[in-house]
């Protein structure tokens, strides 16, 4: 009774809705009107079947999007390995934060003892044998290497590293 007048008065808004909206064209895309057996109202699903045109974005090459950022990523990729190339092997550039971001070079290897105080910073001791951290250096902000202990630059695929004193 109430549903099917007020679901049928609902279509009948709907349907002259977009026969003004057609006609004035207001409406770019095609409006397909679609009953599901369980909605109890008409549902309108606009650009239905995706008839409209995408705009791109522009291209100077002619490349697709995805194929333009794998060669803006290999150019990127070539000139790292141009940069790597030209460097020692084993060479790695040690950064101090605390020191105003100073930059040293040392090799894979080195003791990190020594490489800070080419920076001009000194590592505090205390028990020298490992135990109290005071002597604690932080790699990349993660690592923890005890300075008293021996540690030094790592190996592998360093070439950069970030080194920051947990006592400065």
């Amino acid at each position: 009774g109430d549903r099917s007048a007020s679901a049928s008065a609902m279509l009948s808004l709907v349907t002259l809705t977009l026969s003004l909206s057609l006609q004035a064209g207001l409406v770019p895309n095609p409006l397909t009107v679609f009953i599901s057996p369980r909605a109890r109202v008409p549902v309108a699903l606009f650009g239905w079947g995706g008839g409209g045109k995408k705009e791109e974005a522009p291209s100077t090459t002619g490349l697709s999007a995805r194929d333009a950022d794998f060669a803006r990523r290999q150019d990127k990729l070539a000139a790292r390995q141009a940069v790597a190339s030209t460097a020692p092997k084993g060479q790695v550039e040690v950064t101090f934060p605390q020191k105003g971001n100073k930059v040293v070079m040392a090799q894979q290897g080195e003791p990190i003892g020594k490489v800070v105080s080419r920076a001009g910073m000194r590592v505090k001791f205390d028990c020298k044998n490992g135990r109290c951290g005071t002597c604690q250096v932080r790699l990349n902000g993660r690592a923890a290497a005890k300075v008293c202990q021996g540690a030094t630059i790592p190996g592998g695929a360093t070439r950069k590293l970030t080194l920051t004193l947990d006592n400065p």
